[in-house]
């Protein structure tokens, strides 16, 4: 190419009535370095970090990240510089996206596993640690969360030294929040959250209406679990709205507590007296009449 290029100047040069003049740039040659390639770089490619590991086998890997599973059903997956990733048991999930991070799900070795089964371990984010099974094979964990969203955390979930643990769950969103740790025993959870710190439990927690209004009420009536609107309506105290016998009397007292509106002798009388004060339209027996008469 660069010979025809030289020869399309010399003949240029040596045709008559045209002049050769010095030109400083020449732009033969531009044209023959643009149709050689010369004029551009190598393109680069950046470094891909995955790693993809299946029931025991490598699916893929490239970088500095790494997976490994064993040969029950288990996945794993990394991806970033150092990430890393380990799914071993039975049916153990254990997924990375971020730099210099580990998820284990299950434990590092089937021989670690123990008997632990259905466990998920997720990270994304730098530098953080997530571990849901367990740490000791002779106390398995199973159906186990360690979940983080953010950087330099950690979740712990499931057995350890002290016991099994099943149905546990540890969850962390936000940066630098420390470790959220639910082992050792069974239906336990460990929440930690940039904006405040969520429930922790080193018990199970009972699931009951009990403890649900206690938490607002710890020394009232809502304590005291008996009915639900008795306890609704104890916010006060000294009217009838905590007598808790019946919902429509409760509630009407509410907006009239020594008059018509709570002898609840009828919804619909007691419904049309809040707007008539306990005169004529409170007194028809039929809805239709009773509502006509509000008008």
């Amino acid at each position: 190419m660069l010979a025809i290029g030289f020869g399309i100047g010399g003949a240029i040069a040596a045709t008559p009535g045209i002049a050769s003049a010095d030109s400083s740039f020449d732009w033969l040659s531009t044209v023959d370095s643009f149709l050689t390639g010369g004029a551009f770089p190598a393109a680069t490619t950046p470094e891909l970090n995955l790693a993809i590991s299946f029931d025991g086998m490598s699916l893929f890997q490239d970088g500095s990240a790494h997976a490994y599973t064993g040969t029950d059903g288990n996945i794993a997956i990394a991806n970033g510089a150092g990430a890393t990733a380990y799914a071993f048991g039975a049916n153990n999930y254990a997924a990375v996206d971020g730099t210099g991070s580990t998820a284990i799900a299950g434990a590092y070795s089937d021989a670690g596993a123990g008997g632990s089964a259905d466990n998920t371990a997720f990270v994304f984010g730098d530098h953080s640690f997530a571990y849901a099974g367990t740490t000791d094979a002779a106390n398995p964990g199973s159906f186990n969360y360690a979940v983080i969203f953010g950087n330099d955390n950690g979740a712990w979930a499931g057995g350890n030294a002290a016991g099994s643990g099943s149905y546990d769950g540890a969850y962390v969103e936000g940066n630098n929040l420390g470790t959220a740790n639910a082992q050792g025993a069974d239906y336990l959870a460990d929440i930690l959250k940039f904006y405040g710190d969520g429930p922790s439990s080193s018990t199970a927690a009972a699931a009951d209406s009990t403890n649900l209004l206690s938490t607002t009420d710890p020394s009232g009536a809502l304590a005291d679990g008996q009915a639900f609107w008795a306890d609704l309506f104890s916010g006060d105290t000294s009217g009838a709205l905590a007598a808790g016998t019946n919902f429509w009397t409760d509630l009407f007292s509410g907006a009239d507590a020594s008059g018509a509106l709570a002898d609840t002798s009828n919804l619909w009388t007691d419904l049309v007296a809040a707007f008539d004060g306990g005169g004529a339209a409170a007194d028809l027996s039929n809805f239709w009449t009773d509502l006509a008469g509000l008008f």
